[in-house]
């Protein structure tokens, strides 16, 4: 038994006394275990909820608060025996990612948890349609058993949430999910540039590129991209009238690969809110992120750059090459064209977010409202 089963059933027992407590109704826990900061759909759901239900109580923490920094003792503590009472107690669980001690807990039936999962739509394979490792696929598929509500973006993708979470289609609601009013909100996107430009004082003048290359299974392989993208002859070819933002996954945002930045090329791996940077971005340079999905609904031009798509096993649910939104390049010389290019092609741009999104507009947080307390 490894130790991080015996972590979750360690976690499990912790909640086994506060299952003698009475359940909360009007008590709401957000666990954020996907991002390190207080953003996405649980930070846009907690500020309607706290907005509607004004006198409820509310728990919103991320996983990365209480195990980073100096004190993860305090952090482990905190898990163990104040997090497992928090969620023993409370009517509603928000998540945002899979939760394996989810598994091993003995939750009340009338508790909802509802997962509101990090990622738009469905374009790269994820969660149990790519898991490999036995006990994670069964922990995790046991643990969903726990989920009420699986909020997504159409009714399109409902049969690959089914796959990755195996969720029953009766627990899938594909009525939107909370970040994606944002897209929809002037005000919203007006105060995320103006946000973005207080910390970049410089580049209102300039056009801006945002490369968001997904993880690969090696840090050679992650290398190679970045070194394929080629950052500093970019910039040169690309001029002073552009800055070059470069967001990495979290999965190796802090491992060091970016080196030796040049002017005007910035890191934003741990921005908080990577809304404004798609909100300022002129363009984006993407891979097989699903990224592309919800970035695609601003209806800016959108560059493929798969250096390595003929090695790259992650999987899609479609395929690549027919589905991709936005032109596919594979080296640096078509990589500099598509950007200087800038092209969109509109009928295919609307075929995309038709196989995504059922709605557009501002109501995506309200609908979920209306299902959870209706």
């Amino acid at each position: 038994m490894n130790i991080k089963r015996l972590g979750h059933i360690l976690f499990g027992l912790c909640c086994l006394p506060y299952r003698l407590l009475p359940l909360n109704q009007n008590k709401t826990v957000l666990f954020m275990i996907h991002n390190d900061h207080k953003c996405g759909n649980l930070k846009y759901m907690y500020d309607s909820l706290s907005e509607k239900r004004p006198n409820d109580t509310y728990i919103f923490i991320s996983k990365a608060e209480l195990f980073s920094g100096e004190n993860k003792l305090i952090g482990l503590l905190y898990f163990y025996f104040v997090l497992s009472f928090h969620l023993m107690t409370a009517g509603s669980i928000y998540l945002n990612d899979n939760f394996l001690p989810l598994a091993y807990m003995p939750l009340r039936k009338s508790a909802k948890v509802i997962q509101l999962w990090h990622g738009i739509g469905a374009f790269k394979r994820f969660g149990l349609s790519t898991e490999k490792d036995q006990y994670v696929r069964q922990t995790v598929e046991e643990g969903n058993k726990r989920i009420t509500h699986l909020f997504v973006s159409g009714k399109a993708v409902i049969p690959y949430y089914e796959e990755a979470f195996r969720v029953s289609r009766d627990r899938i609601f594909p009525v939107g999910l909370p970040v994606l009013d944002f897209y929809f909100d002037d005000e919203l996107k007006k105060a995320a540039k103006e946000n973005f430009y207080r910390k970049f004082k410089g580049l209102e003048n300039k056009k801006i590129l945002l490369y968001t290359p997904t993880f690969r299974k090696s840090m050679a392989e992650n290398e190679a991209v970045l070194k394929a993208f080629s950052v500093s002859e970019l910039k040169e070819e690309l001029g002073e009238e552009w800055a070059i933002l470069i967001r990495l996954h979290p999965t190796i945002s802090d491992s060091g690969i970016i080196k030796n930045l040049g002017e005007d090329v910035y890191d934003v791996s741990f921005y908080e809110d990577v809304k404004e940077l798609y909100e300022v971005s002129d363009v984006l340079v993407n891979d097989y992120s699903s990224i592309a999905v919800e970035y695609a609904l601003l209806r800016k031009p959108i560059v493929c750059f798969v250096p390595d798509f003929d090695k790259y096993d992650r999987g899609f649910y479609r395929d690549y090459e027919e589905n991709a939104v936005g032109e596919i390049v594979k080296d640096f010389s078509g990589l500099l064209s598509a950007i200087r290019q800038g092209k969109s092609d509109d009928a295919k741009l609307d075929g995309f977010l038709k196989l995504h999104y059922d709605y557009f507009d501002s109501n995506n947080r309200r609908r979920i409202l209306d299902i959870l307390y209706r």
